[in-house]
């Protein structure tokens, strides 16, 4: 790649044919030197341990990562065959199978463990050597270790938080991801204050449980928390919903009339959940709502008055759908005042030890199994999965 890179650069070049054998063989010389440099770039860059074989299973390429892991020094290994140093290696099954292999569990010394990418270096049908990539997942075998062994003191640490009266508003937002970390920070920042929250996150990430957790941890924690999934709700029925509606506004319509689950949340919080798939004709009255604090049912002509506080949340792009006309820009203001995003699970890999015995807990106690301890193949294949459903799909797993 990298040597296309300096090729292709050159538009106005000749073309390599020409000059002398000298010439072709400067430029040639060059292209080496800058693919090699990249290479040893490349390497030196990734956080996993590398490995290059050739053909005959000779040691081509050992990055500085891989002298750490396995506490062997490139000049010691480069050039000499990789069967000297170790045995069975994927890296070179792959290179005689002409296979490749993803995200395979592997504990090639005692206390280390390792995920493992290995492919086949093939110049059409000629194979000629092979290349593996290892994630060093230790650490974390070493957590799956230390939650078994501390379940119990964690079950009697949450019960007598539980009975102080000093339980965390944020609990149910597992994980001590630094990213995570950091988001629950800065809504424990925002809880105390009435200022609108826009939650970024794809499905399944907690979105509804971390703003449950700022309605908790502020000064509306006591009044009512409502939900409305701005998807779920059919375009002509979600005005009435929201709104309410007055005596005979409609056919079938209550003759009481009805309050709408904005007049419900009063002096509470509302949860805009998928915001993005609101109408654009309703966001013209969201943000009427927003901006004046008052609204007016269906069919009704005296102004309602609300105090609430407006969290929302969506998966979808709302700043691409606003320049692409399908969100209203004065509302995705309205809405951004704190802006929070949760990564994804795959991107928090060090939390899934922490959330997997925290859902089997939960399930045992609710089956009455007595599971206390999960393998590290079975916990290695656990965090390799890339998880596109996240912390829900990882519950239901």
């Amino acid at each position: 790649m990298a040597q296309g890179n300096v090729s292709g650069g050159h538009r106005g070049a000749p073309p390599e044919s020409s000059g002398t054998a000298a010439d072709r063989a400067g430029r040639l010389e060059t292209v080496l030197l800058r693919t090699e440099a990249t290479l040893a770039a490349v390497l030196d860059a990734t956080g996993d341990a590398v490995c290059v074989v050739d053909e005959g299973e000779r040691v081509t390429a050992w990055n500085r990562k891989a002298e750490q892991l396995w506490q062997i020094k490139a000049a010691d290994i480069l050039g000499r065959n990789i069967n000297e140093f170790f045995s069975n290696l994927m890296v070179t099954r792959v290179a005689r199978e002409n296979t490749a292999v993803r995200g395979r569990y592997h504990q090639p010394l005692p206390g280390t463990h390792v995920l493992i990418n290995a492919v086949p270096i093939a110049a059409g049908w000629t194979v000629l050597g092979g290349v593996s990539a290892e994630k060093d997942i230790t650490g974390m075998m070493h957590l799956n270790r230390a939650i078994t062994h501390a379940g119990r003191e964690v079950r009697e640490l949450k019960e007598a938080v539980a009975q102080g009266g000093a339980a965390d508003a944020f609990r149910s937002l597992l994980g001590h991801h630094p990213r995570m970390r950091e988001v629950v920070a800065l809504a424990g920042r925002a809880a105390p204050t009435d200022a609108t929250v826009l939650i970024r996150g794809e499905s399944g990430t907690g979105k509804e449980i971390l703003a449950r957790g700022i309605h908790d941890a502020g000064r509306r924690s006591g009044k009512a928390f409502i939900v409305i999934n701005c998807g779920a709700i059919a375009g002509d029925l979600f005005e009435s919903e929201i709104f309410g509606y007055e005596e005979g506004a409609f056919t079938g319509a209550n003759r009481r009339g009805k309050p709408g689950l904005l007049e419900v949340a009063d002096e509470g919080t509302i949860f805009l959940d998928e915001i993005g798939d609101l109408p654009l004709a309703l966001q013209v009255k969201l943000l009427r709502v927003l901006q004046e604090k008052k609204f007016y049912r269906a069919g009704g002509f005296r102004p309602v008055g609300v105090d609430v506080r407006v969290i929302a949340a969506t998966n979808r792009p709302l700043k691409n759908m606003v320049a692409s006309g399908l969100f209203r820009e004065d509302l995705y203001y309205r809405l951004n005042v704190i802006n929070l995003e949760i990564p994804p699970l795959r991107e928090r890999q060090s939390d899934i030890p922490e959330l997997t015995y925290y859902f089997l807990r939960e399930y045992c106690q609710l089956y009455g199994k007595g599971i206390e301890e999960i393998g590290a193949p079975q916990m290695a294949a656990l965090i390799s999965y890339p998880w596109p459903g996240n912390v829900r799909e990882l519950k239901n797993t």
